[in-house]
C-alpha cells in the first residue's frame, strides 16, 4: 500500500515526465537536423512510457485506498 507521500511524490514524477516529454516534443519540431531530431523523438517517447509506468502506479496506489 502507497502512502499519501509517496503518491504526493508520484504525482510529482508524473508532472515531470509530462514537461520533458512536451519539452522534446518541442525540440524535435524545431531543429532541422534529422539526428537530433530522432534523439528528441526517442527522449520524448521513453518520458512517455514513463508517464505510462507512473500512472499505472498512481492509479494503483489510488485504488488500494
Amino acid at each position: 500500500m502507497l502512502s499519501s507521500k509517496e503518491l504526493m511524490h508520484l504525482e510529482d514524477f508524473l508532472g515531470m515526465e509530462q514537461s520533458c516529454a512536451k519539452t522534446m516534443n518541442y525540440f524535435a519540431s524545431s531543429v532541422q537536423d534529422t539526428q537530433s531530431k530522432q534523439l528528441f523523438q526517442q527522449l520524448a517517447q521513453k518520458s512517455q512510457q514513463h508517464f505510462q509506468t507512473l500512472s499505472k502506479h498512481l492509479n494503483a496506489g489510488q485504488n488500494l485506498q
